[in-house]
């Protein structure tokens, strides 16, 4: 089997996965690069997401996330734009092996979709 960290820790697609609790628990080269570029953070990892988004982007999140845990919505995405362009965010969650909603997995796309 191919190293699935290998791969993701290649990709040139920013991927960040948290908990339920909006802990960051990784993010991978690609995601780290980005976000020092946009935010001037240099590691988020074990950070909560209150520190890098805004108060009203928490509030769509916290809904999200019931949302998963409640298994009515499989993703989210939508696109936002940046000095260099337009990224296309898409928001997964993840769940444990009890099938309890564990956190989410965002990649962000560096360009429109479609």
């Amino acid at each position: 089997m191919t190293n699935v960290v290998k791969i993701i820790e290649g990709m040139n697609t920013a991927m960040v996965a948290c908990d339920a609790n909006f802990n960051v628990l990784y993010a991978n080269p690609r995601c780290k690069e980005l976000f020092k570029d946009l935010l001037q953070v240099e590691d988020f990892v074990d950070n909560n997401m209150v520190d890098c988004h805004k108060p009203e982007t928490m509030v769509k999140l916290k809904v999200l996330f019931e949302e998963y845990k409640q298994k009515t919505r499989k993703l989210d995405y939508y696109t936002m734009e940046i000095p260099d362009g337009t990224l296309t965010i898409v928001n997964v969650p993840h769940y444990n092996d009890d099938g309890i909603f564990a956190g989410a997995v965002e990649y962000i796309f560096e360009g429109a979709l479609g």
